[in-house]
């Protein structure tokens, strides 16, 4: 590990040991190292393949079978992905008391596969859809699997209408948990902002909370100038060292 790096990791470690009450941001680079492509990262970012115009609810309404044949190779990407080091070091932390909660603007469900309990999914989550009809709730895993199948849209099973799965498109009203991971922001005397570009709102107001500010991410970030320690990098070696440094140091 490069000097200066090593350096931050011993400072994002004090200022983790020293916080009463410090919360997790993340956001697509976390998902990286799983598989799953981020959005904005040059030459492999989502974007780069398919029009940001996808995911709005407009164009789901307008044609909901090309939303899913677009996406249904990133949903079959996202449902095979497994955890890697961020999401488990994040739930061991949250585990011991270190992380009191996980604010994450991906879908994928994997910091629940990696151990983490208290997670809050302002962007929405792939475990189900909805009927945009009656608002009756079904298992993605059973969209997936229609839609893999060539059934495109998968219909409710009750009336007819399309299924969407339960992530929030842009266009759309933030879900009511967004609510609380305000609440938790405001509470944190310390946010890491982990794989995030803090590019997207109202996601991006979030870390303003908090005067100490750990950023680790690959590129920089529009709250950098203000972070207290900014780690540059990929975030699993990163956060495999910082649990190593705190158990180290700290015996935490």
């Amino acid at each position: 590990m490069a000097e200066h790096l090593a350096r931050g990791v011993k400072e994002a470690a004090a200022l983790l040991a020293q916080a009463e009450y410090c919360i997790a941001l993340t956001g697509a680079g976390v998902s990286t190292e799983s598989g799953i492509p981020d959005f904005r990262s040059p030459g492999s970012g989502l974007w780069t393949r398919l029009d940001p115009m996808f995911f709005t609810i407009e164009s789901f309404k307008a044609d909901p079978a090309q939303f899913y044949r677009l996406g249904q190779e990133l949903f079959a990407v996202i449902k095979e992905a497994e955890p890697n080091d961020t999401h488990i070091v994040l739930g061991e932390l949250e585990k011991r008391g270190l992380v009191k909660a996980i604010i994450t603007q991906n879908i994928d469900g994997l910091h629940q596969k990696g151990g983490a309990r208290r997670v809050l999914e302002i962007h929405g989550s792939l475990e189900s859809a909805s009927c945009i009809g009656c608002g009756c709730r079904v298992s993605m895993e059973g969209v997936i699997g229609a839609v893999l199948d060539g059934i495109l849209p998968p219909r409710c099973s009750r009336c007819g209408d399309p299924l969407k799965p339960d992530i929030i498109l842009f266009g759309e009203a933030m879900p009511p948990v967004y609510q609380e991971a305000l609440l938790e922001a405001e509470k944190a005397d310390c946010i890491m902002v982990i794989g995030s570009s803090m590019q997207v709102s109202p996601a991006n107001l979030l870390p303003r909370y908090s005067e100490n500010l750990i950023i680790i991410n690959r590129e920089p970030t529009v709250y950098d100038s203000r972070a207290r320690v900014v780690l540059r990098g990929n975030t699993a070696p990163v956060m495999r060292s910082l649990l190593d440094e705190l158990e180290l140091c700290y015996g935490l």
